[in-house]
């Protein structure tokens, strides 16, 4: 299959538009206020420090896991050995539904990024609550329907051809739902290694990547962040 022509790969190479991510990802997928307060009548809280593992992709589980403090890292170690991130769970983010529903294993790995703390939901008490509560039902598919469109943004990354696409597209992705506004654009809480896993390259040619990306006047590199930058507005 022939790549994209320059013309259609230089369509998708332009500043964002940093306005449609003024509600990001985080708001977008955390529960609402009510679901959350009733999940935390029935959970437990746990605390977890940098580095732990609070999941085992293959692990058996039992409970839902609702994130209350600090930042949780999702990744997959591919056949070859290498750590793939997939994305980080923020505040707000309940995870393991799938699993927990299906009883199924967690499909990846799960990791405290920094002081944390989950709030654990047995699986009964979790369908007892949502037996008797249809707005929580309903606020827990949405939740489901968000993460399915998430794996399918994962997968089409993957499946570009050339490296520029798949950095691109890799950027995109995190802005949706791990960035913040700043004055000139939307900064990503990314570092060049967490990037590269998630784009499946080395860092060396992640770095070059961006570093072309920043001459274009598309990016700004930081320390352990990137600034996806605004348009330029010209006077006419």
């Amino acid at each position: 299959m022939n790549s994209a022509t320059p013309a259609a790969r230089g369509l998708a190479f332009k500043n964002m538009d940093v306005d449609a991510l003024s509600q990001n990802w985080s708001v977008n997928s955390a529960l609402t206020q009510r679901s959350a307060q009733a999940l935390e009548g029935i959970g437990v809280l746990r605390h977890w420090q940098e580095g732990q593992v609070v999941l085992s992709r293959g692990q058996s589980i039992s409970t839902a896991l609702l994130l209350m403090k600090g930042r949780l890292r999702v990744s997959v170690t591919t056949p070859e050995g290498e750590e793939q991130l997939l994305r980080w769970m923020l505040p707000g983010e309940i995870s393991g539904l799938s699993s927990v529903f299906a009883e199924t294993t967690y499909p990846a790995d799960l990791v405290s990024a920094g002081p944390s703390q989950v709030l654990h939901i047995e699986r009964a008490k979790l369908l007892g609550l949502i037996s008797q509560d249809a707005t929580v039902a309903v606020d827990l598919l949405r939740i489901l329907g968000l993460r399915i469109n998430q794996l399918f943004d994962t997968l089409a990354d993957q499946g570009m051809h050339t490296l520029e696409q798949r950095v691109w597209a890799t950027l995109e992705r995190i802005a949706k739902f791990n960035s913040v506004q700043v004055t000139d654009g939307v900064q990503l809480r990314v570092s060049q290694s967490d990037l590269a896993q998630a784009a499946m390259a080395s860092r060396q040619r992640v770095n070059q990547q961006l570093q072309n990306f920043q001459d274009k006047g598309l990016i700004r590199l930081g320390y352990r962040n990137i600034v996806l930058l605004r348009p330029v507005k010209h006077n006419v």
